[in-house]
């Protein structure tokens, strides 16, 4: 129990233990829960969706989902969105990218990394003419068995870091038991469902794999970079298909 909490308390605002001291063990073991933490975070994005829905108002209300998922789990993997964009895209060698990801201060990148993200995202949600509770709980959840993966099938660039407890400790059947998770709600929204897992994961994979070829591994920021870009993708190909007439036929 101890590892869901420490886990839910990191990503999440949801504190239900007063504990705040956690052993690196409890970060590691609580990987395997991470897609049901995105899909606590899905729900809180579909009750907004449902309080909201009847105003008519669909780009408000995106926007005000996309800013409830920010809120709710605490802005940390957008922090790491903005970080790694400041390193990833400077053009810098593999030691200077990673310094400059290290800094506190947010550049030039990384701000258009977060603009880009809230406006991809919100404009994906708004667009769309179908029902939101779907790709609502798909985004959180895929995007954060996308961050289970990173954790587990990369190695560690630095030699020491908070993400570098989740990589250590993890269970070395994190992924499968996180994918068994992740893929749980394709049992009520079927093959669409599927289909976006499929996407974000081939996406994942070309992202680590880009990643560390960029600096030589992972880091706790690029775990946020991962997740982030994940969600606002599969939004943006939800709307897609949507609005691409195929719903029909999917």
């Amino acid at each position: 129990m101890n590892s869901f909490l420490v886990g839910l308390q990191f990503l999440t605002r949801i504190h239900l233990s007063t504990q705040t001291i956690w052993k690196d063990e409890e970060f590691g073991k609580s990987v395997i829960w991470f897609p049901v933490y995105g899909g606590i975070i899905g729900l809180f994005m579909c009750l907004i969706y449902f309080l909201l829905r009847p105003l008519q108002v669909p780009y408000l209300t995106a926007f005000l989902i996309v800013i409830g998922e920010l809120f709710i789990s605490g802005g940390t993997l957008a922090d790491g969105l903005m970080d790694s964009s400041d390193g990833l895209f400077s053009g810098r060698s593999r030691e200077r990218s990673l310094e400059i990801m290290k800094d506190s201060l947010i550049g030039s990148f990384g701000m258009l990394s977060i603009i880009i993200f809230i406006f991809l995202y919100t404009l994906s949600l708004g667009s769309n003419p179908e029902s939101l509770y779907l790709v609502l709980i798909a985004c959180p959840v895929l995007g954060r068995l996308n961050l289970v993966i990173s954790i587990c099938e990369y190695p560690y660039a630095r030699p020491y870091g908070m993400g570098k407890a989740f990589a250590a400790y993890r269970s070395r059947f994190a992924v499968p038991v996180a994918t068994v998770f992740a893929l749980i709600p394709a049992l009520y929204f079927g093959f669409i469902y599927l289909l976006l897992s499929g996407v974000s994961l081939l996406l994942g994979l070309y992202l680590n794999r880009w990643i560390v070829r960029k600096i030589g591994g992972t880091t706790g920021d690029t775990y946020g970079f991962v997740t982030e870009v994940t969600e606002a993708v599969i939004a943006l190909l939800f709307l897609l298909i949507t609005r691409g007439n195929l719903w029909h036929i999917l």
